[in-house]
């Protein structure tokens, strides 16, 4: 029997009204790398990569209807909108800056402050500028004594 080929994931495509929005959430508040973006009127995309994985955004040719409701999601129970959702890995020491960034970004949140979940990381669930659902979470090296958030 033939060894399989090794096949990977590269590329997923999303579609949004607005490039530089998306540049600036993924780009500036969240600290992803943007490996390449161009607005002009006749086109316009921006590309994050991440770890050999690239994630892009096109701007819709049409009116892109952005969602307003959170997608559900395992481990915080979500929205009630049927949609593919994602999560971000933000390290632990960078974690509380990024939810201040998103706060003052005035960036809609599904609960005021990062909840405890699962019993092992801090997550905050947002609606990105083209309305999907993202987890923005870290893992902790140690159980914190509150699962309180503190301000």
């Amino acid at each position: 029997m033939a060894d399989k080929p090794r096949v990977n994931l590269k590329f997923v495509y999303n579609v949004c009204n607005d490039v530089a929005a998306i540049k600036r959430f993924y780009g500036d508040l969240l600290g992803m790398k943007i490996a390449s973006f161009m607005d002009k009127p006749e086109f316009g995309w921006v590309n994050i990569a991440s770890e050999g994985f690239e994630f892009m955004f096109f701007r819709a040719e049409g009116k892109y209807i952005e969602p307003t409701e959170f997608a559900g999601q395992p481990g915080d129970g979500g929205g009630p909108r049927q949609a593919t959702s994602w999560s971000v890995a933000i390290p632990e020491e960078d974690f509380r800056a990024t939810f201040e960034r998103l706060r003052q970004a005035g960036i809609k949140a599904m609960t005021k402050t990062p909840t405890w979940r699962q019993d092992s990381y801090w997550g905050y669930t947002v609606l990105d500028p083209a309305g999907n659902t993202v987890e923005v979470y870290c893992l902790v090296k140690e159980r914190p004594a509150s699962t309180e958030w503190k301000d």
